[in-house]
């Protein structure tokens, strides 16, 4: 099936090329397992932690995604992604993918906490500039990306099946279709499961402390300071999961995230925030955090600046990193390791 869907493109100029290539290389028919998975050390989060039941589905099955519908016969073996949140997706249900981009923001080719969970993952480019030669060269019998990447999905489609999935989709929804095709549905629905569990418990713990305290979600950049609003799919998080009080000034706002000048930052009126830091933007939160403005919020006053990896809360959207930022909240706010 897979030979058929590729050789029908080997007329579309020089990645159909470089496919004839690759298939001349690797011999045909054969598919490239050398990047399979490895053996997964002992769970690490509560969202691992549940007992893992058997798979429950059954191929064939078919997956519905924004350029339609595609019908997986068996389990694909050499899986591309072009997202890292897929990385965490599949990682989260004891797989993981032959090859992947890498996110900016960050120096490491894929998540430092992942790295001891993965084998061999090829490197793919970038989430903004997918390298569509080393994609060729893998050979997969499937790729997964959304749609943030739609200026190539004619050239991607071309090389192997492609799944496109919504960038900002919730990635319960993602977990679960990631469930259909690697045929563990029930395995992601306990990873889902123990999240929600954590997230109730720690709701009400929340609640007790805080009571009617305000926090704001900040990541400065060259552009201005953006916030995230409970819109925002790691608003969500805080906003809707962990039932946070949202700031009158950013409630209104109907967007996922707003930008507003350094000047500005004291209308926000927050009484925690969690400010939002990575490499690429370290010199405007250094910026930010020197500024007179910033010194006189009451919140930086009295220590209620939880400084975060933005890589992480941002770029990382799967369970094993939404496992992470809940526990990192919980510390924030309650002082629970």
């Amino acid at each position: 099936m897979k030979r058929n869907y590729i050789t029908a493109q080997l007329t579309t100029g020089l990645i159909c090329f470089m496919l004839l290539l690759t298939a001349c290389s690797s011999g045909g028919n054969s598919v490239n397992t050398s990047s399979g998975t490895a053996a997964s050390p002992p769970p690490t989060t509560e969202a691992e932690a549940t007992p893992k039941p058997a798979g429950d589905t059954a191929f064939p099955v078919t997956i519905p995604h924004m350029k339609g519908e595609y019908t997986l016969e068996k389990k694909p073996e050499v899986i591309a992604v072009l997202d890292t949140k897929f990385v965490d997706q599949l990682v989260a249900l004891k797989e993981q993918p032959a090859g992947s981009v890498t996110t900016a923001g960050s120096d490491k080719d894929f998540p430092a906490y992942l790295s001891d969970r993965l084998g061999d993952v090829k490197v793919l480019g970038t989430r903004d500039e997918p390298n569509l030669e080393a994609l060729v060269q893998l050979n997969p019998d499937l790729i997964l990306m959304t749609d943030f990447q739609e200026k190539v999905y004619d050239n991607v489609s071309k090389i192997a099946p492609t799944l496109v999935l919504e960038f900002n989709e919730d990635w319960r929804v993602t977990l679960n279709t990631m469930g259909k095709i690697m045929g563990k549905q029930k395995e992601a629905q306990a990873v889902q499961q123990a999240y929600e569990n954590k997230v109730s418990k720690l709701k009400e713990q929340i609640a007790a402390k805080l009571g009617t305290e305000t926090v704001a979600l900040i990541r400065p950049r060259k552009e201005g300071i953006r916030l995230h609003t409970p819109k925002h799919r790691t608003g969500a998080i805080l906003y809707n999961d962990l039932g946070l009080n949202t700031p009158p000034s950013v409630a209104k706002v109907d967007d996922t995230a707003y930008e507003i000048s350094l000047e500005a930052i004291g209308e926000v009126g927050a009484d925690h925030y969690f400010l939002l830091s990575d490499k690429m933007f370290a010199a405007d939160v250094e910026n930010l955090e020197s500024s007179k403005t910033w010194k006189s919020l009451e919140a930086v006053k009295n220590n209620r600046v939880y400084k975060v990896d933005s890589t992480l809360w941002i770029a990382y959207y799967g369970p094993i990193a939404i496992d992470m930022i809940t526990s990192q909240i919980a510390e924030s706010l309650l002082g629970q390791q």
